[in-house]
């Protein structure tokens, strides 16, 4: 296994540091480190970053791939904390971060360089994700947005796309993405109150917002366990995502559309109601697992956290207002030309409204 460092990067080849956060999972994190040492992109860095990981697993980087930098935090800083630690230490041009339950194609650093290279206004680069438990379904092909602030794969559960050039999204997933280091310094890095869940959407928002576009590559392909770290249902990530969304609409949506916003909620509480009661989409899994004394003290605990930080979500709006290139106008007709309906997210269906 060659060490990332002693990859010398040639005059016309930036560097790439990826950064891989570790909470659990011993042997997913060798898999994914695996694949990074292995791929074709010459100059590369890997950071490896410990969110207060098991000590097996600390020994087991330092042991198997000694060529990693092993940043070691206190705790568990969550997905944007572990994140920015990493991206902070990384001294690329570009930034790519992969979740330790993904496993990337040997070309996967590569292709998004290609792409981001093909113009300094393409702040981020999203990867064709593939769902690994079922390997003929897409995870995402970037994130669309919804008029409640609530975000979601792209074309999640589809036929893998056969991209012949780069496509268009509204922003990456934070499973597999590359970012560049300019645009990460004019923006700022993921919000550490998120802790996690939704922090990639505010991200991609605040770079759209700062006139950068996105584009997922071709042959950046990564294979996804998904949410292994969190849980695909848990009411922690219940908790997460229904106080989080809404700090995203606070932060990021255009002021008509924030008028918007309780009203989509309503509408995707009856359309979750009507999802647990005809067992339609992922939802009537939850259902079977967890109480709904339990769903609803998580959802009312979310609301009541998204409250009490409404004001500081606005003046982190305010903050940002001078480094907007977009008018609202522009971005209204951003969010709308890659909405999701909430049909879609909580269905699974496109056609759902």
């Amino acid at each position: 296994m060659r060490p990332a460092d002693s990859q010398a990067p040639q005059a016309d080849t930036p560097l790439v540091s990826v950064v891989v956060v570790c909470v659990t999972g011993v042997d997913l994190t060798r898999q994914c480190l695996a694949r990074l040492f292995s791929q074709t992109y010459p100059a590369l860095e890997v950071i490896v970053v410990d969110n207060g990981a098991p000590e097996a697993l600390r020994e087991m980087v330092r042991r198997e791939f000694p060529g990693a930098r092993l940043i070691r935090l206190g705790g568990n800083t969550g997905f944007a904390g572990g994140h920015n630690a990493g991206i902070r230490a990384a001294r690329g041009t570009y930034v790519a971060i992969i979740n330790n339950d993904a496993l990337a194609a040997p070309r996967w650093v590569q292709a998004m360089v290609e792409v981001a290279e093909r113009s300094p206004d393409i702040g981020s680069v999203a990867s064709v994700i593939i769902d690994g438990n079922r390997p003929d379904r897409l995870d995402s092909c970037g994130v669309g947005i919804a008029l409640d602030g609530m975000s979601r794969q792209a074309m999640r559960g589809g036929p893998i796309p056969a991209l012949g050039q780069p496509r268009a999204v509204l922003m990456p997933s934070g499973c597999a993405c590359l970012f560049r280091r300019e645009a990460l310094d004019a923006v700022g890095l993921f919000d550490e109150s998120f802790f996690a869940y939704c922090e990639d959407t505010d991200l991609g928002m605040r770079l759209r917002w700062a006139g950068y576009t996105c584009f997922a590559a071709p042959g950046a392909v990564v294979l996804h366990y998904y949410s292994m770290t969190a849980g695909k249902f848990s009411r922690d990530k219940i908790f997460w995502v229904e106080r989080n969304h809404f700090w995203v609409a606070v932060k990021n949506f255009p002021i008509p559309l924030l008028f918007v916003v309780p009203f989509a909620t309503l509408w995707r509480y009856a359309l979750q109601a009507y999802a647990v009661l005809t067992r339609t989409g992922d939802l009537h899994e939850f259902a079977e697992q967890a109480s709904f004394a339990s769903v609803m003290t998580a959802v009312v605990r979310a609301q009541g956290s998204a409250l009490a930080g409404l004001f500081p979500m606005v003046r982190k709006r305010l903050s940002f207002s001078p480094r907007r290139k977009l008018t609202s106008v522009q971005m209204m007709k951003t969010i709308a030309a890659y909405r999701i309906s909430l049909g879609e997210i909580i269905l699974g269906s496109r056609n759902a409204r």
